[in-house]
């Protein structure tokens, strides 16, 4: 305890925070679009995952609104599709590879990114991986945890440590990072996934309370089921319901305007009270449903 010393709290910033909030609601609620504008133009945004699904139309929607938007991926024949189509509308869009597993790849795209554009107002790691796949089919693939571990925690992180330095100097950014409603609800057959994304919330509310005095402030956005080229491979979801590109990417605007600490659907929020207050009889209910569906060999 010897490294720690008392000091005076700053509570202004907290009070500031507090009643600026209250504004950018209520431009969010009667004039979207117009309360994007103001809280982007001018902007850097940085978005990873933008080669295709919620990535990409994100950086179509802020590109509109004023911002200038780096595109991260590892296609980057992908990304300048995207960014050619931004630019022929009259906005501002660079392309950057990465792969966001390689942390070196990671350090190397934020020296960058630094260089070119004197920081990032707003961070969006919105690439992930996702493994469905029982625990018991996993026992020798150890390889599962690893992956879903170095893109989805690993790599979101090093990307938010390596740029939160010139938002603290600047007194203002916004880190948001996509996790899953199946935090709340604890799916089975995704502990891998799950796993990696409950670590990445754990930094992020830890890292939003040691940093929030510093203008620099956190977003967790807990989508249910969304129907992008990810879930594509799992048959079983083509007939489950599931929100659209369009409703994802108004979900992230909405977030990027009135910085809420975590958005989370309503059925979300009520998986969490029920384990909460009656666990056993929600690990029934889930694992009930896991056992109607028998699990074949992958």
């Amino acid at each position: 305890m010897n490294d720690i010393e008392w000091q005076r709290p700053d509570l202004r910033p907290h009070i500031k925070r507090i009643s600026a909030a209250a504004g950018w609601r209520w431009r969010q609620r009667f004039s979207p679009r117009g309360a994007l504008r103001r809280r982007v133009a001018g902007q850097v945004v940085l978005i990873t995952g933008a080669s295709s699904g919620i990535g990409a139309g994100l950086s179509h929607r802020l590109a509109r609104a004023g911002a200038t938007v780096l595109l991260v991926a590892r296609s980057l024949e992908k990304l300048q599709d995207t960014v050619d189509d931004i630019q022929a509308d009259g906005g501002r869009a660079h392309a950057y590879r990465c792969d966001l597993a390689d942390l070196d790849s990671c350090d190397r795209l934020c020296e960058q990114v630094l260089a070119e554009h004197g920081g990032v107002d707003i961070l969006v790691n919105n690439a992930g991986r996702s493994i469905r796949r029982s625990v018991m089919h996993s026992l020798d693939r150890f390889h599962d945890y690893q992956r879903t571990m170095q893109l989805n925690y690993f790599g979101a992180i090093r990307l938010a440590m390596n740029l939160i330095p010139a938002m603290q100097a600047r007194g203002q950014g916004h880190v948001i990072n996509v996790s899953t409603m199946g935090v709340q609800s604890a799916p089975a057959r995704f502990s891998a996934y799950l796993g990696s994304k409950s670590a990445l919330e754990g930094w992020t509310l830890a890292a939003q309370n040691e940093l929030v005095h510093t203008g620099v402030e956190f977003t967790l956005m807990n989508y249910p089921l969304v129907r992008t080229p990810m879930i594509a491979p799992t048959a079983i979801y083509r007939y489950v319901p599931a929100m659209s590109e369009e409703r994802a990417v108004d979900w992230l605007c909405e977030a990027i305007v009135t910085r809420p600490k975590r958005k989370v659907p309503a059925f979300g929020l009520a998986s969490q009270v029920m384990y909460q207050v009656l666990p056993k009889t929600s690990e029934l209910i889930v694992n009930t449903s896991f056992q109607l569906l028998r699990d074949k060999r992958r």
